[in-house]
């Protein structure tokens, strides 16, 4: 197992100073913070998260690209998720979050990023029978995605979602989708605050999929009924039973610990440290 750490929290701390001029400089000054920490830490992994993806014109593509390459770190990305849908029955909402994810994947191929995390979206949250188009939308969406991409180093890997996405989240719902889209090509990301919200199975979850999980997100919580990315330790998931699963299926992959502030990086760091 390779621990590495999610730019989330530093792209949270510097937009609530308020002191950023526009969001390229905040895409860009996030990251800076992001890989500077793991460098003079000595953590191998980052996974940069492309959210607000001002980064998608050719200027400040380039400048970030050119950024994240000066940095001898191993590099995954965490593709947009805010404003995006994959599994949105609205047609134009569902084909730009495509054409997002594409264009996410050729800045992976220029940073020799191995693995982009992907989100499905958001199911109907007021009718349950609408879901059902939701999940078509979903492995729509994913075939076009995998299709287009030109990149067989990179592993997409679509994250389980909290309750309230109605979609990825429990075991049966997680197992009911990859059968279906049945491809080879497609992994998982799996969060651990997502399935504690879903009361998920980790023992079934990892049985089930772990000739494909090829990333974990470290999140705690306090609830089910929240996402709130707490310092590791503080919270109510059961750390040592998780790590317990991952390790008897002999998981060589990256663990990213996702924060809502980096301000608790060391703190956090030094907790998860006690079970690898």
């Amino acid at each position: 197992m390779k621990l590495g750490i999610s730019a989330l929290g530093h792209i949270i701390d510097l937009a609530l100073t308020r002191k950023i001029k526009d969001l390229k400089e905040l895409q860009l000054k996030a990251s800076v913070a992001c890989l500077n920490f793991a460098e003079d830490q000595g953590i191998e992994y980052v996974e940069l998260v492309i959210d607000p993806p001002e980064v998608f014109d050719n200027e400040s593509e380039q400048e970030f690209i050119e950024l994240v390459n000066s940095y001898n770190l191993k590099k995954q990305i965490h593709g947009p998720y805010v404003d995006l849908s994959l599994c949105s029955f609205n047609n134009h909402i569902s084909e730009a979050s495509i054409e997002s994810y594409k264009a996410t994947a050729k800045i992976c191929y220029q940073i020799d990023a191995r693995i982009m995390t992907i989100h499905p979206g958001y199911a109907n949250f007021l009718l349950s029978s609408i879901r059902e188009f939701n999940k078509k939308q979903l492995i729509h969406a994913i075939h076009a995605l995998l299709d287009s991409i030109n990149n067989q180093k990179l592993k997409i890997c679509l994250e389980n979602m909290p309750q309230d996405a109605y979609i990825m989240t429990d075991n049966n719902n997680i197992e009911e989708i990859f059968e279906i889209i049945d491809r080879d090509d497609l992994f998982i990301t799996y969060d651990t605050s997502h399935f504690y919200t879903c009361d998920g199975d980790v023992k079934h979850l990892w049985e089930k999929f772990h000739r494909i999980i090829r990333n974990v997100h470290i999140v705690e919580n306090f609830s089910k009924k929240s996402d709130t990315h707490p310092p590791l330790g503080t919270g109510k998931i059961n750390f040592k039973d998780i790590f317990d699963v991952i390790k008897g299926w002999n998981y060589d992959g990256p663990l990213i610990i996702e924060l809502s502030s980096a301000t608790s990086l060391n703190q956090s760091i030094n907790f998860i440290n006690k079970f690898l």
